[in-house]
Formats: C-alpha cells, structure tokens, sequence
C-alpha cells in the first residue's frame, strides 16, 4: 500500500507541499540566524510592528499573494523573498521525489530505502537553500548550520548500502582542505582573504554525504556558474563607479556559497548518472 502512495503523484504533491512548509521554516532561519534569534521561539511576527502573523497569513507562498505582500496589522511591506523561498524549496523537493520515488532517477532497492533517500535528499537541499540565502544576505556561512549537518549527513551514509564509510570521512577532509589550502595561499600572495572558511565548512558538509566526488564537482561546478554570474555583473556593472570614484566591481566581495550550493544540488540528482557513465565508459 505504501509503494502504491510513495510512487503516486499525489505522494509528489504531498513532497512538493512538505517542500513548502520546510521552506517557511528556512526563512525563519535565513532572517533569524544572523541576528543571533532562536529559531523556534517567538512565533512569526511581522519585523516592523512586531505583530503575531495568524495561522491564515502564513500558509506558505499564498498568503503572500493575498495579502500583497503586505502586513495586516500595519501594512508594511513584506520581501517577496519570503514567497521565493518557500516556492523554490518545494520546487526542490518535488525534484527530489521525482528522482527517488518518481520516474526520473535510477534508484535500485524497495520503496523504504528510495523514500529514505527522498528523506535525505529534501534534507540536504533545505539545509543548501539557508546556507545560500544567508551567505548572500550577509556573506557568512554560520557554523550552527554547518557543523550539525556534518556530523548527521555522515551518520546517514551508514543507512546508505551504496556508501563506504570512509567516504564520507574522505569527503570532509578533502572538503575542508582544499578550500582552505586555495585560501591560505592567496592570503600569502596578496594579504587578503579569498575563500573564507566557511565555504570550506560547507564543501565538508557535502563531502560527509556525497564523498570525495560531490566535493570535487561541488567546488569546480560552483567556479563554473559563479563565473557566470561575475561575468554577467561586469558587464552590467560597466562604466560604473563607487562613491570614491573607484570602478563599480574593484575590491567587490562575492559570496562563494550560492554557486557551491547549487553545484551539490545539481550533484546531489545527478550522481547515478554520472556514475553510471563513468562505469559505462570504464571510469
């Protein structure tokens, strides 16, 4: 019977629905995190005039449209952040159903061990959108959020049969090394700093679930779109000059942690087929 449900799309609906409420929770924590808040007491409330939100205005992503992004006690305005948050992580998780329990992934075993990856998955991607939205907002990714996940990601891998379980170890180690090698060494050439230690916080996190691979991709992949992005943002910054006259982009600091975020993602799906491709091609 639960086969039947899990491999359903109303199980689907279900994961994309889970994805939203969890993103309602990621907001709390991407707001209340930086500002050193508890994340489960008080209630939401509105950041203007402090005013309890009611069940009714916070069911996710719709109670944004009608309430037009707006409060209902004071009328200040709201980020639609919030409604992009909630929106892209039950995107996230419905993704995350579809290539575990759904038709477009490549997961062996029963339906307990696929729905103990979607489990796992939904998890991975909550804890990569709150790690992203803070690095952008503030350019810190909190040790609160990383070093917990590091320690149960690893664990999991023990439930995990396609997991060794130094890999996880291997992924850490190599995570957290490389970064900070690259670092230290741009320190001694320039005496700035130029990868942060909590983008090599955050590659051990994906290194303890997705060993030595997921790191390897995370950190080439996340040079790859943030190259993008940068390019993008010179060209739209040109001709542009600071305050002190200096051009718009000279000495700008850009968060490192969104681009490694969306390359685990990306690693996280599409590992059976790269995987396979390289036993295909006798990697």
């Amino acid at each position: 019977m639960w086969q039947d449900f899990a491999t359903s799309p109303a199980a689907c609906a279900v994961a994309v629905g889970l994805g939203l409420l969890w993103g309602s929770f990621a907001n709390v924590c991407i707001y209340r995190l930086p500002a050193g808040e508890s994340v489960v007491t008080p209630g939401s409330r509105c950041g203007a005039c402090k005013a309890p939100i009611r069940w009714y205005d916070n069911v996710p992503v719709l109670a944004y449209l009608w309430l037009r992004g707006r409060c209902r006690a004071c009328g200040a305005t709201f980020s639609p952040r919030y409604a992009l948050v909630e929106a892209l992580t039950g995107t996230l998780f419905g993704v995350a159903w579809w290539f575990t329990l759904g038709t477009g992934g490549m997961l062996d075993g029963s339906v307990e061990l696929r729905t103990l990856h979607f489990a796992i998955d939904a998890a991975f991607v909550l804890v990569m959108v709150v790690i992203a939205f803070i690095d952008l907002d503030h350019k810190l990714i909190f040790d609160a959020v990383t070093l917990p996940a590091i320690v149960v990601f690893y664990a999991v891998t023990f439930a995990l049969p396609e997991r060794q379980w130094w890999e996880g170890l291997v992924g850490i180690a190599l995570g957290y090394g490389v970064p900070w090698l690259i670092g230290e060494i741009y320190f001694r050439l320039r005496k700035i700093e130029g990868l942060g230690l909590g983008d090599a916080k955050l590659l051990a996190l994906v290194g303890a679930l997705l060993g030595w691979r997921g790191v390897v991709v995370s950190l080439f992949g996340g040079s790859v779109v943030g190259s993008v992005f940068a390019i993008t943002g010179i060209v739209l910054a040109r001709g542009r000059t600071r305050e002190d006259g200096q051009p718009a982009l000279m000495k700008t600091e850009v968060p490192f942690g969104p681009y490694l975020a969306i390359a685990a993602v990306f690693y996280l799906f599409a590992e059976p087929y790269l995987v396979l491709h390289f036993r295909l091609f006798g990697g």
